[in-house]
């Protein structure tokens, strides 16, 4: 799809999303971005504003959950941040 509507008040082109493949990115500011890579130079960051978008984690081995008392985390695998197993 490659149509145009008013968003925001404003005239926007719109392309469907479905089967894009791209990376959730923390910009050094804080925000986080939807990065989808066009070649090895180029890519755009979209502002994620959905609100209940699904992810899928594909063959993502650096990618890890952890449960640290009541919270629950997604961040990078122990091999990664060089995490020490416990034993025992």
């Amino acid at each position: 799809m490659n149509d145009k509507c008013w968003y925001g008040g404003v005239p926007a082109e719109v392309n469907s999303a479905a089967g894009v493949k791209g990376t959730l990115i923390r910009t050094l500011g804080g925000a986080m971005v939807f990065r989808v890579h066009h070649d090895r130079e180029r890519f755009t960051d979209y502002e994620l504003r959905h609100d209940d978008l699904g992810v899928t984690i594909d063959v993502e081995e650096l990618a890890a959950f952890y449960k640290v008392g009541e919270h629950d985390i997604l961040d990078h695998s122990p091999q990664v941040l060089g995490l020490k197993k416990i034993e025992g």
